[in-house]
């Protein structure tokens, strides 16, 4: 009998793959229960809950006014509408419950490749969900929740939970995880998993975290330039950020503003 033994080459290999599956899925892990420390601040507190409801709401049809053309081009509008609103938007802690339950099914039965995008996804979802709650609490102290928002208010209270540099790293985040989209996209077996989980994951009580997955893959295998998209998309963000951050007061529209 011929006896087979693997090359040291290929032991360095399989070990460095191990390594890095290890790490995305820590990775996933630790910023899954960042996220859910984070929701829990609001989740436990009716008026910061209701305070930080009425922010989201206003913050997401503010900042989509900066992507308006983009709806002029097959896919974007609605990619735009997950990354500004499905992805770090309202209604998301139920999502990230079921992210919490589900973690070590989904690092045995995903690839490398799409642990390590539920990972950035996770990040970029923890360090959002921390500025956003530090705006809304600056809001809260100086404007009165029952009246609107103006541009002027909001800004303000953003340029005290961020920097544009922050903002800067967050756009690196979201278009890191953009590219991570567009490679699971092109894989045959990743639509098939997910057309295969839907059913089973609504019934097993995680249909939150699987909506999420599905439309996000959707959304992406929808859009023609990938690319393109992430390229332009980076671009209208630092656009968008910069005026946030930057733009002098004095020149910020001070009329109170209820969208919806």
């Amino acid at each position: 009998m011929r006896s087979y033994s693997r090359s040291a080459a290929d032991q360095d290999n399989g070990a460095t793959v191990w390594t890095k599956s290890r790490s995305h899925a820590e990775r996933l892990w630790r910023y899954t229960a960042a996220s859910n420390a984070a929701h829990e601040q609001y989740l436990s507190d009716p008026e910061l809950l209701r305070e930080y409801e009425q922010f989201l709401d206003w913050q997401i049809n503010y900042q989509l006014q900066f992507y308006a053309d983009f709806r002029d081009d097959p896919g974007w509008a609605e990619a735009i509408q997950f990354i500004v609103s499905d992805l770090n938007g309202t209604d998301i802690s139920t999502r990230d419950a079921d992210m919490a339950r589900i973690v070590p099914v989904m690092v045995r039965l995903l690839p490398d490749r799409g642990t390590a995008a539920l990972a950035s996804a996770m990040k970029l979802n923890a360090r959002v969900l921390d500025f956003n709650l530090e705006t809304c609490r600056h809001l809260a102290g100086q404007a009165d929740w029952d009246a609107s928002i103006s541009e002027r208010d909001y800004c303000t209270a953003f340029r005290h939970s961020m920097t544009l540099d922050q903002c800067l790293r967050l756009i690196d985040l979201t278009i890191d995880l953009g590219q991570s989209l567009k490679r699971l996209v092109r894989s045959p077996m990743i639509g098939m998993t997910m057309r295969a989980m839907h059913y089973p994951a609504h019934a097993a009580g995680f249909g939150a975290m699987q909506d999420f997955l599905e439309k996000g893959y959707t959304t992406f295998q929808a859009i023609d330039d990938i690319d393109d998209f992430l390229e332009r998309f980076a671009e209208r963000m630092t656009v968008a950020f910069t005026w946030i951050c930057e733009e002098p007061l004095a020149n910020l529209d001070t009329t109170p503003v209820r969208y919806g």
